[in-house]
């Protein structure tokens, strides 16, 4: 004892019953790695027994280590072993207070063991020390890959983790993987998604943001914020006067917010853009046509659509079908910017329209806007180019639009992406799949080519970037009217290669979608057998913390019609072994889930509550008498309608399924106390309302699919504190 740390010797004196002299050989040799690791400064576990209780001690010396250890005590030390890791701050006892002497800039945890669980919590240490020995150190200081980084930022996103999100875009910023200005970008992803509009207007890292030339969803997510903040509840119903006050308003907030149609992304962009077109002197012709074709449907796009064509003559067609450099500057001035960019790539190379086109591609923000802007000034000969881009103005266009895209080219299609060493950028891959064809799908030669292609690619060198795009994928292949029925043979081999090529939780949840498209659009009896076998490969690998995916999994399959009744039937029982083997390792909110899922399809899940499960009252900490629940998926609302009433005895629950606003929406919203809002299934005119109608504190946004999302997401609701 004499060896070591003087803090050790301290820690195992009395009352601590451990005897560091006497331990048995295999008990002596894991202590000794033990206390080798804290003497080298790693993450350790240290043994204490008090009153014939066993404890086990995590030690870390930084916060990276904390993390991972925190994680590591709860995977192997969890219930029912053990009652969970908690950070030892107010010590409770003498061994505390020795054990928070080994924690100067790092972290000490601590489990207590549950009675009769020693030996297989001994044996876990044992494991997880085998695995420290088995995992290389990386060093604090090593920048990890920016396509890891993006992942993490990714899924942290998903998971609405605020924290994990911007603990990664830090790690961008401080290890310079991405520009500055593509941090800002990413920076505005973040509050769009987890934030406010407020954050975004008043962040002062997004100063003067719309300034910059910023890609199309950088753009919807700044058109969102302005569009809660700045135009009323009430404009559908407001005059041309009003309408320009408003849009003078997102102006001076956002200048140059939205100036052309692909901007567009969502109802709330069609409405910025709508107003802002009120302040030209000469409304377009084809910013009308595209607000009337798209977005009509919204009553203050359709308003303002008529003030326009009131207010203006039909531009002539005669100068747009010209091709010389005179009708490619004259659609630049109108802001028509795609139309520049079609006539110039028909035209002679020229300085003149090299750098109109490159303000034009600037504007428009798309990486495949860019990509063309930049072949159009490589088509230049050799001395008009280099004098070009000697000047500071296009030279400095040249390389914005060369750093948007990552390089000089993008990929044609998917086939394309994944033969070659494009980078590792999801964001920018969602931008490059937006504009591919999607007939490849339905083409069955084709199809199988993209799926072998895709198989081998997950299984050599390009794994990593292969994976980290496997969301835009399942995006593309449904887009926004959803899944071909000609595409299903290539949606069921792609979910079969996701779930069986090692995926992780962003693959799964990617794939979870892909399953509820497939079942929506209608798929063959052998296809759907294709899909339940990859399923059912997935249930053994399945651990307690992916729990929402597996209630996920199995609504999504109550929510449409499968082929086979039978082998579903089946797939239940075999997920219920598997639910059943998490008791006690799951908390109350999951616990209660499990228990409405299984129950309405007829199986009985009834575990035993831990020492770490919330009571019931604890769950009804929140009073309401009343919930909305907002969605377009009738069954998933219905279900979850039963479910709420059966935990809540004498709640009142309503439901819409209103595809606009109007009165009757307007009354349910108003008349309850809390409103679930399924985001995954709702109608942008609809949610606007909602979202204007409800304090923040009452509106619960809930994005996954099915009952299971609404029940969580009002469990969670119930018992928050905000």
């Amino acid at each position: 004892m004499s060896e070591i740390d003087p803090r050790v010797s301290t820690f195992y004196e009395e009352p601590n019953e451990v005897d560091f002299s006497t331990l048995p050989g295999e008990a002596a040799e894991l202590m000794r790695v033990l206390l080798s690791r804290l003497a080298n400064g790693k993450r350790t576990l240290l043994p204490a027994r008090i009153n014939n209780r066993t404890r086990w001690y995590g030690i870390a010396g930084s916060d990276r280590d904390g993390r991972l250890l925190t994680e590591e005590m709860a995977s192997w030390l969890g219930p029912p072993l053990c009652d969970g890791p908690s950070v030892v701050e107010t010590p409770e006892d003498v061994i505390d207070e020795r054990a928070a002497q080994f924690n100067s800039d790092g972290i000490v945890l601590r489990s207590r063991v549950t009675a009769g669980w020693q030996s297989e919590a001994r044996q876990n240490v044992h494991s997880l020390v085998d695995v420290w020995a088995l995992t290389p150190e990386r060093a604090p200081h090593t920048p990890r890959p920016v396509g890891r980084v993006l992942r993490h930022f990714y899924e942290a996103i998903a998971a609405r983790d605020r924290d994990s999100a911007t603990e990664a875009l830090e790690e961008i910023r401080a290890g310079g993987l991405l520009s500055a200005t593509n941090i800002r970008f990413l920076r505005v992803e973040l509050l769009g998604r987890l934030g406010s509009p407020e954050e975004l207007r008043h962040d002062p890292l997004l100063e003067d943001i719309s300034l910059l030339r910023r890609p199309p969803a950088v753009s919807d997510y700044l058109a969102r914020a302005a569009d809660a903040l700045h135009i009323p509840p009430t404009a559908e119903e407001s005059g041309y006067d009003t309408w320009r006050s408003v849009a003078s308003a997102i102006e001076e907030a956002w200048p140059g917010l939205l100036s052309h149609p692909s901007q567009v992304r969502s109802v709330h962009g069609a409405r910025c853009l709508a107003l802002i077109e009120l302040l030209a002197e000469s409304p377009r012709r084809g910013v009308i046509d595209f607000l009337r074709s798209d977005w009509s449907e919204d009553a203050l796009v359709a308003g303002i659509v008529a003030a326009l064509e009131s207010a203006t003559e039909r531009t002539s067609k005669e100068t747009e079908r010209l091709d010389g450099v005179s009708a490619i500057l004259g659609h630049h001035q109108r802001g028509d910017l795609e139309l520049a960019l079609d006539a110039a790539e028909r035209a002679k190379p020229d300085r003149d329209v090299a750098t109109a086109v490159m303000h034009a591609a600037l504007n428009l923000g798309s990486a495949g806007a860019a990509a063309r802007a930049v072949a159009l000034v490589d088509r230049l000969p050799a001395a008009d180019r280099d004098a070009l881009l000697s000047q500071a103005v296009e030279g400095a266009f040249y390389r914005q639009l060369v750093e948007r895209n990552q390089g000089t080219q993008v990929p044609e299609d998917w086939m394309d992406w994944l033969r070659g060493e494009w980078p590792d950028r999801p964001d920018l891959l969602n931008d490059w799949s937006s504009a591919w064809e999607r007939d490849i799908a339905s083409a069955h030669e084709a199809a199988d080519t993209l799926a072998g292609e895709l198989l081998d690619a997950l299984n050599d060198d390009r794994r990593g970037r292969v994976r980290n795009g496997l969301p835009a994928l399942v995006e593309w292949l449904a887009s926004d009217d959803g899944l071909r029925p000609s595409s299903i043979p290539l949606a069921v081999t792609i979910f079969d290669i996701m779930l069986g090529s090692d995926p992780g939780r962003a693959e799964r949840l990617a794939a979870l979608d892909l399953l509820g498209e497939i079942l929506l659009t209608g798929c063959s009896a052998d296809e759907y057998r294709t899909a339940v076998a990859a399923l059912r490969d997935q249930l053994v690998l399945l651990g307690p913390r992916e729990v929402d995916w597996l209630t996920g999994m199995l609504d999504v399959q109550l929510l449409s019609a499968v082929p086979d009744t039978r082998l579903r039937a089946e797939l239940f029982a075999e997920a219920l072994g598997v639910a059943v083997s998490w008791y006690g390792r799951i908390d109350e909110t999951e616990a209660t889930v499990l228990r409405k899922l299984f129950a309405h399809i007829g199986l009985d899940f009834d575990p035993p509550p831990t020492d770490q499960a919330g009571s019931h009252v604890s769950r009804k900490a929140k009073a309401f008498d009343r919930v909305g629940i907002y969605s377009l998926s009738e069954s998933a609302a219905k279900n979850a309608a039963e479910w709420i009433r059966d935990e809540w005895p004498g709640v009142e629950v309503r439901l819409s399924h209103a595809k606009a606003n109007n009165s009757e929406l307007d009354g349910f919203v108003r008349r309850s106390d809390v409103v679930l809002m399924q985001t995954s299934h709702a109608k942008h005119a609809a949610t606007i309302a909602i979202e204007r109608s409800v304090e923040s504190s009452r509106l619960v946004r809930v994005n996954g699919r099915g009952a299971t999302s609404l029940l969580r997401a009002l469990l969670k609701w119930a018992t928050s504190d905000g």
